[in-house]
């Protein structure tokens, strides 16, 4: 007997947000590990700049900032040599 495949609560919120979107995206952010990614990651792009959301007439609009986007990225890259630097260091007492 096969049994019917549930929808968690994050699926379901991720159905109603990607409504406007093409299918492929919709078919990815709903499946189990992409909705909890489109939740988690989607908040974080709107606070980073990178996403940016207006209101006209009471429907949302996305802008997607390709600079905000590369200038994010270039940060994250430093943090991790500096963490990747930090943590040879403390492994490593003869280097350097």
């Amino acid at each position: 007997m096969a049994r019917t495949k549930k929808t968690t609560y994050t699926q379901r919120i991720a159905q109603f947000a990607t409504v406007g979107m093409p299918a492929p995206v919709q078919k990815v952010a709903t499946s189990k590990l992409g909705s909890r990614l489109f939740l988690l990651l989607i908040p974080i792009l709107i606070a980073t700049g990178v996403i940016g959301v207006s209101f006209s007439g009471g429907i949302p609009t996305l802008t997607f900032n390709r600079d905000r986007a590369q200038a994010v990225g270039r940060q994250l890259e430093a943090d991790a040599m500096r963490a990747a630097e930090r943590v040879r260091q403390a492994n490593d007492p003869t280097y350097r």
